[in-house]
């Protein structure tokens, strides 16, 4: 691969070769390469790679309309690889339709099970900053998802983050079956939890969703820093080191 040296910086093609700039390299040049794109939409030799594109854009498809559901919680609590992770589990989830035809596989509930355990925020994680067991429930007949932490001493049992004053806790419950009747999530946030506080408490969070027993039910747990400054609680770090996990999946 050839790297542009000159003043002139390209990018774009230019006969047989292609021009582009790399985050980490800069302007760089190739020679063009590949099978032309109307050679797979139509090529038999290429019928896998068709099956596969259309499922790969099925997956990305179902991811977006999860993140877009989430958005309120995935704020200041997701990186930027969260989006392309997503779409790999969720690939997965349309790959083991074990009835549609190969290239016209969708999403079926309850295999939505492969999403459990998934960082929204792959830099940190809710288990190494709050170190007490974080218990988690959820009732299909009631709606009601449930997060505990008992005697819990916030100066002793969460990680400290320089600069930070303050925590909360956050219980997330989201309906998904990749369609458009998914209701928006039900979220519950702590208190402002003071990081210095020597006090045993035990924390208690739930959150309602309307029960639907046709449906997969995520539950996400996570916790973030704040800073409070003149009565004001500001987060930290632009979320770098908040935490939020999809830690269950309840399936039909």
């Amino acid at each position: 691969m050839a790297k542009q040296v000159s003043l002139i910086k390209l990018e774009g093609n230019v006969g047989d070769l292609s021009f582009f700039k790399s985050k980490t390299v800069g302007f760089q040049a190739r020679m063009k390469t590949g099978v032309s794109g109307d050679r797979i939409a139509n090529d038999p030799a290429f019928a896998r790679t068709r099956e596969n594109g259309s499922e790969f854009g099925r997956a990305q498809q179902y991811g977006k309309r999860l993140r877009d559901l989430l958005r309120d919680a995935l704020f200041q609590n997701s990186d930027s690889r969260f989006s392309t992770r997503l779409a790999s589990r969720l690939l997965k989830v349309v790959q083991s339709d074990t009835l549609s035809a190969r290239g016209e596989r969708v999403l079926k509930p309850e295999n939505l099970v492969m999403l459990q355990d998934l960082e929204c925020n792959d830099r940190t994680k809710l288990a190494s900053i709050s170190l007490v067991p974080v218990l988690l429930d959820f009732d299909r007949i009631s709606g009601d998802g449930i997060l505990e932490c008992m005697g819990l001493i916030p100066h002793l049992n969460i990680a400290k983050l320089q600069g930070a004053t303050h925590v909360r806790y956050t219980i997330v419950l989201q309906e998904f079956n990749g369609e458009n009747s998914d209701q928006r999530p039900a979220i519950n946030r702590s208190a402002y939890i003071e990081l210095n506080d020597l006090t045993p408490m035990n924390l208690r969070l739930t959150a309602t969703l309307a029960a639907d027993a046709a449906k997969s039910v995520l539950l996400l747990a996570g916790m973030e820093y704040f800073q409070l400054v003149n009565g004001a609680y500001y987060p930290l770090s632009n979320g770098q080191y908040n935490a939020l996990t999809i830690k269950q999946v309840y399936v039909p």
